[in-house]
């Protein structure tokens, strides 16, 4: 199993971050650690480098951040070749609802897509409520897509899929979701990625609110219920996928 969004250099974790990594070996092949902002960009980094062949890194700038996204651009230069994808990046609509303010998420998501194209890295993609926006404007990029979290309409992930480059990642969000479950049902195995985004999106809030990349077992058996697939089959298509995705190195120092 790989978890490919996790936020494990996230404040959640400052206490005990050591000892979730441990969990996460016990259960899992690997896990992707996500960054949005500068400060945990460099924490991913620095915790990555001590986990080699089994945490890897991608960094990014979330698009509610502001403006101040050179230092991430100037990280991602430095570490190219230790990151495994840019992002996340993108656009957010739900939170930033003033139009000059989207349109400078626009600019500074283009940079990084050029980024992205620049290293031929795959580009990690935030999109709440801009999901047809995202997806315009990467459409033509020849890059290869993980649209993060998707939360869009059944619709356009039908477009998403048609490009055999673009994949789709299913959250823990599935497990309480209408609209994530249409998602998952029409998403192929072979571009369908599990994540967990934690510590965000626990589907046990009422005893922990804090998420952890294995939960993706529940994700997984609840699509696996969806697809009328072996939970089995899910699991090891979703590792395949990510690894060819990310071009992971499991288990390699």
């Amino acid at each position: 199993m790989i978890d490919v969004h996790a936020h494990l250099c996230f404040p959640n974790f400052d206490s005990d971050r050591e000892e979730v990594i441990a969990k996460c070996r016990e259960e899992l092949a690997g896990v992707i650690v996500s960054s949005a902002r500068y400060d945990e960009s460099v924490k991913v980094i620095e915790t990555c480098d001590k986990h080699p062949g089994f945490l890897f890194p991608t960094l990014g700038f979330h698009p509610t951040e502001g403006t101040d996204y050179e230092g991430v651009m100037e990280l991602i230069k430095e570490n190219e070749s230790k990151i495994v994808g840019v992002g996340e990046v993108g656009l957010d609509y739900h939170w930033e609802k003033n139009p000059s303010k989207r349109e400078a998420q626009k600019e500074i998501f283009q940079k990084f897509i050029d980024l992205a194209k620049s290293f031929r890295k795959p580009l990690v993609i935030h999109s709440w409520d801009a999901e047809r926006e995202c997806y315009e404007m990467v459409r033509e990029s020849g890059l290869v897509c993980v649209f993060h979290c998707f939360s869009g309409s059944r619709e356009l992930a039908e477009e998403i899929v048609k490009n055999k480059d673009f994949f789709i990642s299913i959250s823990t969000q599935v497990l309480f979701s209408k609209n994530n479950r249409k998602v998952a049902k029409i998403v192929p195995i072979d571009q369908l990625l599990l994540e967990t985004d934690a510590p965000f999106l626990s589907p046990n809030k009422e005893t922990d609110r804090r998420n952890y990349p294995w939960n993706i077992k529940l994700s997984a058996k609840k699509i696996s219920e969806l697809k009328f697939i072996p939970v089995e089959e899910l699991l090891e298509s979703a590792k395949k996928n990510a690894v060819r995705v990310f071009d992971l190195k499991i288990g390699r120092a």
